[in-house]
């Protein structure tokens, strides 16, 4: 999908969550509806395999992960939770994808053998439309292998605002991404050096809702931005034109 040259590229960050329930079906269309350029989501693995969407590693505090589940389970318990099909399927034959691969220590479904990296990688390389796929973690370890079981997908590494910004793009340089993922705050402090400081990598930025910040991050050269509020972006920058 083409998008304006002279803004970022808007992910719909787990969709349009402003306004209707994120990381479903009905969110991803929306934001595409809202002109996003694409959408970002959160995958997991349930108990039987299926690669599942939500952002938490279970539907709510209390109720059993995911991964304890098999996808009928899941289905009956929460029929708003997609597939990563699903998911594809509703944003369209134009709309890029950002995958971000959930397995942090602290959830249930942590595993140190990375299965859903392979299992992401066998589904991106099942698809029509693998350059407008963008697969993202904040484990590290889970893009390694990504990178080792496909080295032409595209990888972006996720940092947290406690981390270094300059030391994720030392990282994400080191281990052959084509973006790093910084969070607003962070990047709000120096977007133009930053920017500089990540070429060649791709500079995206989470998550903007202020269309105050948007322009700021913009005008420092930032090549994406992820957004609750797509329809909001697309607004303040069309304003600008």
């Amino acid at each position: 999908m083409d998008h304006p040259p002279d803004r970022p590229i808007i992910y719909g960050h787990r969709g349009a969550r402003a306004h209707t329930r994120e990381n479903t079906v009905a969110a991803y269309a929306l934001a595409i509806e809202q002109g996003a350029d694409g959408v970002e989501l959160d995958v997991r693995r349930s108990r039987d395999g299926a690669i599942i969407i939500h952002h938490e590693d279970r539907a709510e505090p209390g109720s059993p992960p995911f991964i304890s589940q098999d996808l009928r389970t899941i289905r009956a318990a929460t029929p708003w939770v997609p597939t990563l099909d699903e998911a594809w399927m509703a944003i369209g034959d134009e709309a890029l994808l950002n995958i971000e691969i959930k397995n942090d220590i602290d959830e249930a479904d942590f595993d140190q053998s990375r299965r859903i990296a392979a299992d992401v990688v066998r589904w991106v390389e099942s698809q029509d439309g693998l350059d407008r796929i963008l697969i993202s973690s904040f484990d590290g370890v889970s893009l390694g292998a990504v990178r080792d079981r496909a080295p032409g997908l595209a990888t972006g590494l996720l940092a947290g605002a406690t981390v270094d910004p300059m030391t994720a793009i030392k990282w994400a340089k080191r281990d052959g991404h084509v973006s790093v993922n910084l969070s607003a705050p962070v990047v709000l402090e120096d977007p133009a050096g930053l920017v500089s400081a990540a070429r060649p990598l791709q500079l995206m930025v989470w998550t903007v809702n202020d269309p105050a910040d948007a322009v700021a991050l913009a005008e420092g050269g930032v090549d994406a931005l992820f957004t609750d509020d797509p329809a909001l972006m697309v607004a303040t920058f069309a304003e600008g034109t």
